[in-house]
Formats: C-alpha cells, structure tokens, sequence
C-alpha cells in the first residue's frame, strides 16, 4: 500500500520549491558543469540565435512571393523575378537547416556530457557521504536523485534552454515587426496576448503542484520495485507476491490518477490559448479581408500578417509548456544541490595516501551515544574498553544492546555524543579516515557480495591484487576448493547479492577478501550465526587461520565458540556488566554469561573448533 493516504498529505511532504530569484541563482551551479563544453554550447546559442532570427524572414518572402503571384506586385528586396523569390526561400531553408544540425548535435553532445559529469560528481558525492545520511535516505530515492532528476537536467540543458530562447527571438521579434508593420492589426490580436499570460500564470501553477505529485507519486513506485526485488527472497518465503503487485498497482494507479489530472489541465490551458489565439486571428482575418476587398491591402500582405501571427501563437503556446519544464528542472536541480552540499566525511581524491601504524593499543573511553534519529535513546553509557594489540576480544549480549554499534564507532560510521576513541594514544578523529579503517576488515553476519565473479568479489579487499594472492587467500578461506568445482572457476557470477552461493560459501568468500586485505584489526559481526554444523565448521576454520597473530574483535551469539578469547565483555543495555575470560566468567553461576552459556549449551552441540 502507498506510504501516503492522500494527495493532501503528499503535499504536505514535498518540498515547497517557487520560481524566484533566489532559486534561480542557487540553480545556476549546475552551468559550473559546462565549463568544459562552454565554446560548443555558446556556439549552439549563437546558431539558435541566427536560425530564429532567419525564420522571421518567412512570413516576408511568402507574403511578396503571394503578392508577385497574384498581383504581379514587385518585391522590395527581389524586384518582379519570381524565380529569385523562390530560390532565395529555397537557400533560406537550407542554410537554417545545416545550422538547426549542428546546433541539435552541439546542444546534444554538451547536455549528454555535462550531465556525466554531474552523474560523476554526484556519485562520488554520494559514495563518500557518512553511513548516517544512508539510514536517513532511501537508496531507492537517491536512485532516482542520479536518473531522473539528472534527465529532467539534461533536457533543459538540450532542448529547454533552447526552446525558450527561441521562442524568445519569435515573440520578441514578431511582437516588434507587427505592431510596427500593422499597428492597427496588431491592436486587435495582440489584445489576448495579456489573457494567455494571466492564464499562464494560473496555470502554471497548478500543473506544477499536479506535476510534482506525479513525479513523487513514480518515484514511490520505484522505491516499491526496488525495496521488493532486494528482498525478493522474503517477499517469496512470505508468499507475498501478490501483496507486492497489489501495492505497485495501487502505486502506479496514483501516478496515472495524477497524470490524467494534470493533463486535464494542460487540455484546457492549450485549448483555451487555441481558442483565445484563433479568434484573434479570425478577427484580424475578417477585418484584413475587408481591406483586401476594398484595395487597401494586398492579400500578400495580409499573409505576412497571419504567418507572423501563428509564429507568435506557437511560440507563446510553446513558452507555457516550457515554463512547466523549466519548473521541472528546477526542482530537480535544488534537490542535486542538496545532496551535493551535504559533509563528505572522506575526501575522495586525497584520502588514503598515508599509512597508519598500530603499535600499542586501541582505547575506548567514556563513550556515550545515541542514534542521531533516536537521540532520547541512549545506546552505550560511560562505556570503555581497552584493546591492546594482538588481543581477541568478545562482546556477546541480547540483540539491541549496542554490540553492533561498538564496531561502528571503532570504524568512525558515527561519531560519539561525548568521550574518545584513541589508537596509540591519538584521537580517531584526529587520523585521516581512509587511512584509519585500512587498519580493519570486518566480516560481518549478513554478507553482502557484489553481483559479479568470485574473483571480483575476492579481490575487493584488495583490488590490485595478484591472481596468485587471490587464490592463496581462497585456500586460506577454505574456499578454493568448492570454487574450482564450478564450471567456471573464479569467474563464476554469483548472483545478485551472491544468490548463486550458499550461505557458508559466501562467508567464505568474506573470509577471503579478509585475508586479501591482511588487517591489523579483525572484526566478527555474528558471523557464525545462522550456519548448518558443517558449514560452521569450515567457516570457523577459516577464522582459526584468519585470527592468528592478529588482534581481534568478535561479536557473537554462539557462546561456546569464543572459549579461547582473551577477554569477554557481557553488554547490557550498553552497559559492560560482566568481563573476563570463559574460565572467570564460568566460575560464578551468579553470572549473566554462566546463564547463557548453560542454556545454550543444552541447545548445541559442543563440538566446534574454537578461536
């Protein structure tokens, strides 16, 4: 079902964007992107500029043409030779022709350019923003920030911008010849050109709000078809199939019912701009015919009058559907903004270049933290912990107790409301972030491979690595072996989010790139958890291998596979309430960790192979 009940509360949702000097000037950083591109689209400007200008001289060469026609009357600018009208109508129409393709082409390859780079820009934008601003956007929405929003960009960069000059020179042009050409004429037609606009203005304004309904109403539907092909092992274990296309359906019913309204709309702008603009000009016709009747004007003359009128007629039909566009892109422009003004917390090009050495310890102290979204919730209290180099820690506790997030302040996902994170007595923050989580590779308990080979997949934890590495850290994984079962070998594709893989190959896999990666620090996220005893198995000795001689941390809910830790942490309620080794904890019954172990012990076999 739609997220919202009502047009009325999608309204209240959206974004108040108005076309005011204000938005227009936030708007132009996108033309800072055609700076590389600037003499091709100034160039276009220019040939626009002179193919409008020629098509004015249309209605002026038809009208003396007519009139050498039908009246033998010479023409000003071609004498009485009808062939030298013609064929100057003829290069007319063919030098506006070559310059209308060069002009589509420039403007084209400018806009499909310049837009990639801002797809550039705004993806790396995107990639570097901190974890937070990712549980606060759907990925679906931001999909639809680098797609659509960035297509409606390169229309208006295309053919909007374009349109609008154009029919600029026509209106600008036609206007001035009229008025100065047929000043009693003009008085009559040009009377409903103040009506247009008025309607235009109300117009507009309502197919805009009906338009940025439409466009939040599809961009929900994309969420929808997102959010159920990502689960789309849930949507099928649940049977909800049908459930799923019932809320599509009802997704691009909206979407429909908005864009029949608006068209509805548009219908009567257009119709009532025809009506208003033909019979201004069946007036003028009736009033010019009368003069042709009576000898006061010849009907070549006449034409040129009418021909100007229907250009002027176009252009201003055509201005109102523009202005929706240039509306359109407006609001897809602030929005890019927003998104590009956001804090980075890495900076792309120069991030990483040092190297960070652990040689002591790495040092929790008097953390406290809540979720930005959750802020009245505290998650970790005047929490410390002191993990010294080569040391294989545990923190085990009920789900919701802040495990998870330790790991994520270890890593900067997030920053602590108060208190330090110190690696050799130097503040996280204060060490450059790339750098920083080099000294890391966490496996974590869903995991989450990328649709391509084993080998990419592998490779990712180092990506300039050679193919001998790669397979060294596969037979370390216990991985090579089922991997060059398969057909294909290291280039077998592995599915989306690896559903080619079993569960325990893709922890493997996990394993791999860590050992590819060779860290300082490991960290575990319950990675063991929801494996057969087999796969456990060839999963914890892979981890055996992987633990060696390295420091650890192991967040985990199966007790019995963290016996050899140096040191466990009970966490409750973000709190540490209990700590020590298996053997310590174990000797009190009284223990919060005695009792888990004792009830997970008649739940389990007790035959793993231990860290």
């Amino acid at each position: 079902m739609s997220r919202f009940n009502s047009a009325s509360q999608l309204e209240q949702e959206l974004p108040k964007i108005k076309l005011n000097s204000q938005n227009l000037k936030d708007s132009l950083f996108i033309f800072s992107f055609l700076k590389p591109y600037k003499v091709k689209f100034f160039v276009g400007m220019l040939l626009l500029g002179i193919t409008s200008s020629a098509s004015l001289l249309f209605p002026e060469i038809l009208g003396d043409l007519i009139n050498l026609a039908v009246n033998n009357k010479p023409s000003k600018y071609f004498g009485s030779n009808l062939s030298n009208v013609f064929f100057t109508l003829i290069f007319l129409i063919v030098i506006i022709s070559i310059l209308a393709i060069l002009r589509i082409k420039w403007f084209a390859e400018t806009g499909e350019r310049s837009v990639a780079d801002i797809r550039i820009h705004l993806y790396k934008k995107i990639i570097s923003l901190p974890l937070e601003f990712f549980h606060q956007n759907r990925i679906g929405e931001l999909n639809s920030r680098i797609s659509a929003d960035l297509s409606q960009i390169q229309d208006t960069i295309s053919t909007i911008l374009s349109n609008i000059l154009r029919q600029t020179i026509i209106l600008v042009g036609g206007i001035s010849y009229v008025i100065i050409v047929f000043p009693d004429l003009s008085l009559w037609f040009l009377s409903v050109v103040p009506l247009i606009i008025a309607f235009a203005l109300y117009f507009g304004k309502i197919i805009k709000k009906n338009s940025k309904l439409t466009q939040e109403k599809l961009a929900q539907t994309s969420v929808i078809v997102d959010e159920s092909l990502q689960g789309i092992s849930n949507v099928k274990s649940f049977t909800n199939e049908k459930y799923e296309i019932e809320r599509y359906k009802n997704g691009i019913s909206n979407v429909v019912y908005h864009a029949v309204k608006n068209a509805g709309y548009r219908g009567i702008f257009a119709g009532t701009v025809m009506l208003l603009m033909f019979a201004a000009i069946t007036l003028v016709l009736w009033i010019g015919l009368g003069k042709v009747q009576s000898g006061a004007m010849e009907i070549g003359t006449l034409n040129k009058f009418v021909f100007f009128s229907m250009f002027i007629a176009g252009s201003l039909a055509g201005f109102a559907e523009n202005y929706t566009q240039l509306q359109k892109s407006l609001g897809a422009t602030l929005r890019i903004k927003e998104i590009l003004e956001e804090e980075s917390e890495i900076k792309i090009d120069v991030s990483g270049n040092g190297k960070v050495i652990f040689d002591k310890m790495l040092e929790i102290k008097n953390i406290k933290f809540a979720y930005p979204s959750r802020a009245e919730q505290m998650v970790l209290e005047n929490f410390n912990l002191k993990i010294e180099k080569g040391m294989k820690i545990a923190i085990v506790g009920p789900s919701g107790m802040g495990k998870s997030t330790i790991v994520s302040l270890i890593l900067k996902f997030y920053l602590p409301n108060s208190g330090t994170i110190k690696l050799d007595n130097i503040d996280i923050n204060e060490i450059e972030t790339v750098a920083y989580r080099k000294l890391f590779a966490i496996v974590p308990q869903e995991i989450l491979l990328f649709g391509g080979t084993i080998h990419e997949n592998i490779a990712y934890g180092k990506p300039n690595a050679s193919e001998d590495e790669i397979i060294y850290a596969s037979k370390q994984a216990f991985a090579h072996e089922f991997i060059v079962n398969f057909k294909d070998g290291y280039n077998t594709i592995v599915g989306d989010r690896g559903v080619k893989l079993s569960g325990g190959q893709r922890q493997r896999i996990a394993i791999a790139r860590a050992f590819l990666r060779n860290p300082e620090i490991l960290i575990f996220d319950e990675a063991t958890s929801n494996l057969d005893s087999k796969s456990e198995k060839h999963v914890q000795s892979a981890f055996s291998n992987l633990l060696k001689n390295r420091t650890s941390i192991i967040i985990a809910h199966r007790l019995s596979t963290i016996k050899g830790v140096d040191k466990i942490l009970v966490l409750d309620k973000g709190i540490i309430i209990e700590n020590g080794t298996h053997t310590e904890l174990m000797s009190n019954p009284e223990n919060l960790y005695y009792k888990y172990y004792t009830i997970q012990s008649m739940e389990f076999s007790d035959n793993e192979i231990y860290f």
